[in-house]
């Protein structure tokens, strides 16, 4: 049993009081580049991602803010033809991109949340038992962890009494925050977001920034957005990607008050006061 009172089959790991993970991981990611076949979709990136900090990407369409994001907890590996070369380092010192690492361990660790919300097409229930058992928890404690997490981004008082129905029926709020639960389920140590709320309506996007915002401490948050005003609303830190002959890069980054306000780059400067991109 672990501090929770819940038991997995591999406890390798236990979870703080309450289900909270109280470690965060950061992220050292050093001479990295992303290649699609005889394509490079970003190169050159050196980016300390600080461990229990949101740090936001930000830079026009194409960038290649999400493939520099995908590469984070391997799902770049699932692309045909896409290689990534460099390095991407855990607090503890486990190297992303090695090929003997394993990527399911890696990526309950490193989880995301996609731009559009991605629930299994089957009950709220099984969208937690599915990935619950692939990562070794036991039947019997899966209920328990559904709803703390449920709880945590604020749906259990709106589903509980419909567990057994079908996730694809909640509205498209509803079904992000439980893509949220679902990654949080897992205890990662680092969350990433792709665009969260850019399918969302404008209250349904409120709600889940501040769930984001919430976890500023416990976990270590990376966020691709395009709404500038929710990365200033958010990151303690921003990184400005943009296209340089042809490839993404990283033209400024640091703390977020400072880029937004005063950055050194030309090309952030112009993007971030809305004269390009």
């Amino acid at each position: 049993m672990n501090s929770t009172g819940l038991s997995r089959e591999n406890d390798a790991e236990t979870p703080s009081s309450g289900g909270h993970r109280t470690v965060a991981a950061s992220l050292s990611v050093s001479g990295l580049s992303v290649h699609y076949r005889d394509f490079t979709a970003v190169g050159g990136i050196d980016l300390e991602i600080p461990e229990g900090e949101i740090t936001a990407l930000v830079g026009p369409s194409g960038c290649g803010k999400s493939s520099f994001l995908h590469s984070l907890n391997r799902l770049t590996d699932l692309i045909p033809g896409c290689r990534v070369a460099g390095s991407i380092r855990l607090s503890d010192g486990t190297e992303v991109t090695h090929p003997k690492t394993d990527v399911l361990s890696l990526r309950r660790r490193v989880g995301i949340v996609f731009q559009r919300p991605n629930p299994f097409p089957q009950s709220i229930r099984r969208n937690f038992e599915i990935p619950l058992k692939e990562h070794g928890w036991r039947k019997r404690d899966i209920p328990d962890r559904m709803e703390t997490v449920l709880r945590e981004v604020g749906l259990w008082n709106e589903i509980s009494d419909r567990l057994h129905k079908s996730a694809i029926a909640l509205s498209g709020g509803q079904q992000q925050r439980l893509c949220i639960a679902r990654a949080l389920a897992l205890e990662p140590e680092v969350i990433l977001f792709d665009e969260p709320c850019s399918a969302l309506d404008p209250i349904a996007s409120g709600v889940v920034e501040d769930l984001i915002h919430s976890l500023r401490g416990r976990l270590t948050v990376v966020i691709v957005t395009h709404n500038l005003a929710q990365a200033r609303r958010i990151a303690d830190r921003a990184a400005v990607f943009w296209v340089r002959d042809g490839i993404g890069t990283i033209v400024e980054h640091g703390p977020a008050e400072r880029v937004f306000t005063a950055p050194s780059n030309p090309d952030a400067a112009s993007y971030l006061s809305g004269a390009r991109g």
